[in-house]
């Protein structure tokens, strides 16, 4: 999981750090100001670090390697070259973790990426045998990355694809179908996760299976069909990763935009499962454009039903500010309720115009 990132001379951020709560985060701000660039410059980090760590829970102890980050770099934001990520000189990116939401300084990773050599400098590499050490694990979970389009539409043969370089998706596609490959949860394991997922499968109208390498919906024994709607698949995508395993507790999910294409009735059971799902011990991480979400988050903080961290992202000259709190109006702007004030004005003026 993430506890601290500090990002310096990275793409649009001069100089940003970011405390990440071990439940839920939402990341929000105007176009243009680094939301995506954030939760996929966080993914691409802990990706490789609990990739390596996982190596080495069944291995001697490795080190991460500066040529794994710099490819997973380069296919996750795809450059035409590594140093084109540098804002000017050098960049600096430092991320510490925590182990289901206490600190894990053994797993702090500092490295730059140098603006000259078009390579990766590691200053500090996380000791893996001392967290083994300290932490005895069976297993480490993989981050999730869900973009902002859905991923099931496109899921047949993609991964044989995308290996074949016959596609133009960035690898956060590649990695998400990768884990929905794998086979569901049974027996105990799968009763585990009933509460998960019970906000959700109301809304799915049937089963989701994948039958030669394609997602439908199992209406009954004998009927299946293609799944109707994005929202619909989105929201399906999120129920099949908990059933099969890839989305549990320690894990980090983030989401580019989980409102896409999601009707207010539908935002509202997300936000139940979200809220369900941080207070079992996954860590969220959401950039969210749409006003009814942000409140909707928002009120659940306000209630006490879970924690979280809210960032905002603005734009001052030619830098990124970044502003933190718990709650929405911790902030100091919001751009989505300032454009719904500036619409209700606008309207009370059309509606005076009749008088």
């Amino acid at each position: 999981m993430l506890h601290t990132l500090h990002a310096k001379n990275f793409t649009l951020f001069s100089e940003a750090s970011f405390e990440f709560s071990p439940g839920l985060n939402v990341v929000i701000g105007d176009n243009g100001t680094g939301k995506s660039l954030l939760l996929k410059l966080a993914y691409a980090l802990e990706y490789v670090l609990h990739h390596t760590l996982q190596d080495s829970l069944h291995d001697t102890p490795l080190s991460i390697e500066a040529l794994d980050l710099s490819r997973k770099l380069k296919n996750v934001f795809q450059p035409d070259k590594l140093n084109r990520l540098c804002r000017s000189g050098d960049a600096e990116l430092l991320m510490s973790s925590s182990f289901f939401g206490q600190p894990a300084p053994d797993l702090t990773i500092a490295l730059s990426i140098l603006s000259n050599e078009n390579k990766i400098n590691i200053q500090q590499s996380p000791s893996f045998g001392a967290f083994i050490k300290n932490n005895p694990v069976k297993n480490i979970s993989l981050p999730l990355f869900f973009p902002a389009k859905e991923v099931l539409s496109i899921y047949p043969g993609f991964i044989t694809s995308y290996e074949d370089r016959e596609v133009a998706f960035d690898e956060t596609y590649y990695d998400l179908c990768k884990a929905l490959n794998r086979f569901l949860l049974r027996g105990k394991r799968r009763e585990e996760i009933a509460d998960w997922i019970a906000p959700l499968e109301s809304h799915i109208p049937g089963k989701l299976i994948l039958e030669d390498n394609r997602f439908y919906l199992q209406l009954s024994e004998q009927e299946k069909r293609e799944i109707p709607a994005e929202g619909i698949r989105k929201i399906a995508m999120l129920n099949y990763l908990i059933l099969n395993g890839s989305l549990t507790k320690g894990s980090t999910l983030f989401w580019d935009e989980p409102e896409a294409n999601l009707n207010a009735k539908l935002q509202v059971k997300l936000v139940d499962s979200l809220v369900q799902l941080a207070n079992a011990g996954v860590q969220i991480v959401l950039s969210v454009h749409d006003l009814f979400l942000m409140k909707e988050l928002s009120l659940r903080i306000e209630a006490g039903e879970t924690k979280a961290s809210f960032f905002e992202l603005l734009q001052e000259e030619s830098n990124i500010r970044v502003v933190q709190g718990e709650n929405l109006d911790d902030l100091l702007t919001v751009v989505a309720l300032e454009a719904a004030l500036n619409q209700y004005d606008r309207e009370q003026e059309v509606l005076l115009r009749d008088y």
